[in-house]
């Protein structure tokens, strides 16, 4: 065999192989698993509350009175307020009945701030069927009314049974339902609770606002703790990854303040200076206005979806006709205030799901205050009411309630930006706002920093 022949027989077997390559390469299906295209992404910024517990951990009252007649005790004390409502959990509430045309404004009063009743008051209006998750109530299913106070009355008359009242008491609403309890259940707490609070509460009194409404106000001027935490950042991204449908459809670019994420439907913007994002979904258009119940159920399990209650925050004000629903920080049980969003989480809902979602991407890691114990004293009830009155830019009539709050800020010291500073201070719901008093700028009244 001459070489030519070995030469073309190879360049045959070559031309052979090449082609059973080519038609393998051609006809290879790899074994790929099944994409589900409906598999939702699954991403949680924070621990999520179990669903059970979101009620009881998210709706909480800040304030508890006792009147006893002539004086009036009463305190925020977070430890206090959950011993009273954990007693009243293992109560059961029955027989309720709206007694709301039978009782006129002057009568609700009596029976919110009477002799031996027990007041607890909640930051707004709170649907009774979402309550009645946290409280044993035998008409959950019957019950469509609001209440932003619950009255313990302790006066059974000799009756086998007593009251306890869900009131709403507000300008231009009034709101009263009566439940039943067993009497020996009333003497139970009575007996833990009366004593204690008679000798260990502040005296509060009474200070009526514009003849329409009652407050109840420190008698005396009183020291709060300043604190200092460590904020710690979350990414953004990972709210990205939580909110948006398909977040591999989202772009990502840049504004002066920060981040924004897009895609044909919706927008996720950051603020750096205030670690604060806004979300917004136009296709989700907001609808005539939900229900209280519906609105406030929907929102809590949003934000649980994605772990997003990363510190203690609550329920602190709804409004149904705007679908708007804001959940405040607290510290050591008093609202925190900030002038640029850090301090709150606020919702709006469309007709399926989130119209606008805004809120801090960070949370508060640890407590700095130990290194130096601050304390401020802020003036009285009756104090704070003659600066609001002596104040030209504030007309009375517009001042709807006057409460102990912390404002929020950022250390001044630029090393610093992460740490986080929160100093007792007045507040006052103006016209629907909440406005911080400003007692740094009085003169003359001993009071402000100590």
């Amino acid at each position: 065999m001459n070489y030519e022949k070995i030469k073309s027989i190879i360049l045959t077997l070559l031309v052979f192989i090449s082609i059973f390559l080519t038609f393998n390469l051609w006809t290879y299906q790899p074994g790929y698993d099944t994409i589900n295209s409906d598999e939702a992404y699954d991403v949680s910024v924070g621990d999520k509350i179990p669903e059970n517990e979101l009620n009881s951990i998210l709706i909480k009252p800040f304030k508890l009175f006792y009147h006893s007649g002539n004086k009036t005790v009463g305190t925020s004390d977070e430890f206090e307020i959950n011993k009273v409502i954990e007693q009243l959990r293992t109560w059961t509430l029955f027989d309720m009945k709206d007694l709301s045309r039978e009782y006129n404004m002057s009568e609700i009063k009596s029976v919110i701030h009477g002799e031996q009743k027990v007041e607890i008051v909640f930051p707004d209006n709170v649907p009774i069927s979402i309550y009645s998750q946290v409280l044993k109530l035998e008409e959950k299913n019957t019950l469509n009314g609001s209440f932003d106070r619950i009255i313990i009355d302790l006066n059974t008359n000799g009756s086998d049974t007593g009251s306890v009242y869900f009131v709403l008491y507000e300008e231009g609403e009034k709101k009263l339902y009566e439940s039943r309890v067993n009497r020996a259940s009333l003497e139970a707490f009575e007996k833990s609770f009366v004593q204690k609070a008679v000798y260990n509460f502040d005296e509060y009194i009474e200070q009526p606002l514009n003849n329409k409404k009652t407050i109840f106000l420190p008698k005396n001027a009183e020291d709060y703790i300043s604190y200092r935490y460590y904020s710690d950042l979350d990414s953004p991204e990972e709210y990205v990854q939580a909110l948006f449908s398909d977040p591999n459809s989202v772009d990502k670019g840049f504004t002066e303040q920060g981040e924004k994420y897009t895609n044909v439907y919706s927008l996720l913007k950051t603020n750096k200076e205030h670690n604060t994002l806004s979300y917004v979904n136009p296709s989700e258009e907001k609808n005539g206005g939900s229900s209280a119940t519906e609105l406030l159920q929907k929102s809590m399990e949003f934000v649980n979806d994605h772990g997003g209650w990363t510190d203690q925050y609550q329920f602190f004000s709804i409004s149904p006709l705007e679908n708007k629903i804001v959940y405040r920080l607290f510290m050591q049980n008093y609202p925190v205030f900030n002038d640029n969003g850090m301090a709150e989480i606020s919702q709006i809902l469309g007709e399926e799901s989130i119209n606008e979602y805004n809120r801090p991407y960070f949370k508060l890691d640890y407590d700095l205050s130990f290194e130096s114990v601050d304390e401020v004293q802020l003036p009285s009830g009756s104090t704070v009411l003659y600066l609001l009155a002596k104040d030209d830019t504030i007309d009375l009539k517009y001042v709807e309630d006057v409460i102990v709050g912390y404002k929020m800020t950022r250390d001044s010291n630029e090393s610093n930006r992460k740490f986080l500073v929160f100093e007792p201070s007045w507040y006052y719901k103006y016209d629907g706002n909440w406005l911080r008093l400003p007692l740094e700028e009085q003169e003359g009244l001993g009071i402000g920093l100590e």
